[in-house]
């Protein structure tokens, strides 16, 4: 069985690929700059998939802030949604793109066509450790103070730097518990961080598309947060409890 879902699995995204793929070539303007692009980087975390999710995102959703974790082609993919945006509705966007490693910010920066230059603010940082309830997670040391109501997941490396244990990306955490504005979010190939929204933030808002590998994350403000250790009860358990043999408890907690 497991076999099997394997391999529906990969059909199925190979499918979701050409679909993606046909979808963003029928936007001349960004193909085309996509492809050149591409011919020049180097990046491997992104694929069709994700350019063409992240792409209809920014132009449904409208977002004027957006925060990036990792800079690369999905930057150019923001920028170009932005700048249709502004031409359809007159109001600008940003996306302030975060980068760990100045070589690849620095690349990337030299590789953005100038007419996206407007819609780009690249910022290289450190990453610190950082918590919230029973989780600690990684996130970029020196996040810019603006008013955020999207953010895109694809970075930094989620390792911490105390002990070198794999965690998740803290990044949206850090901005929602500070947020003016509900914030949406769309994660990249991140299971871990993914599981951890979920617990924080509840499974109702909080999505995994597994055959195209993303994590959809609906608008939320820190009222939407959970506190998971402060409100925990043999409550949060009922749905996992067994009343013969051993239990594998869930913690999803209470609202």
């Amino acid at each position: 069985m497991a076999y099997l879902r394997s391999k529906l699995e990969i059909l199925l995204r190979k499918i979701a690929q050409i679909r993606a793929k046909r979808m963003l070539q029928r936007n001349d303007g960004l193909w085309n700059v996509l492809q050149a692009y591409l011919q020049e980087t180097k990046s491997t975390g992104c694929g069709y998939i994700d350019y063409a999710c992240l792409y209809q995102t920014i132009r449904s959703e409208k977002p004027v802030e957006v925060f990036e974790c990792g800079t690369g082609v999905s930057t150019l993919v923001i920028a170009h949604a932005l700048m249709e945006n502004e031409r359809e509705t007159g109001r600008g966007g940003r996306v302030t793109s975060m980068e760990e490693h100045e070589g690849w910010l620095e690349m990337s920066r030299k590789l953005l066509p100038n007419k996206y230059a407007k819609y780009v603010d690249f910022r290289q940082s450190g990453t610190i450790e950082d918590q919230y309830s029973l989780f600690r997670g990684v996130r970029y040391e020196d996040i810019p103070d603006r008013a955020y109501d999207f953010v895109f997941v694809d970075g930094p490396k989620y390792v911490s730097p105390v002990d070198g244990s794999a965690t998740f990306d803290f990044d949206y955490f850090h901005l929602l518990r500070n947020a003016v504005r509900p914030i949406g979010c769309l994660v990249n190939k991140r299971l871990s961080t993914v599981f951890v929204l979920q617990q924080l933030l509840g499974a109702d808002k909080v999505k995994y598309a597994t055959v195209a590998g993303l994590g959809y994350v609906k608008p939320c403000t820190k009222d939407d947060l959970g506190t998971v250790a402060s409100s925990i009860s043999s409550k949060n358990y009922q749905g996992s409890m067994r009343l013969f043999g051993n239990s594998k408890l869930s913690i999803t907690a209470n609202k």
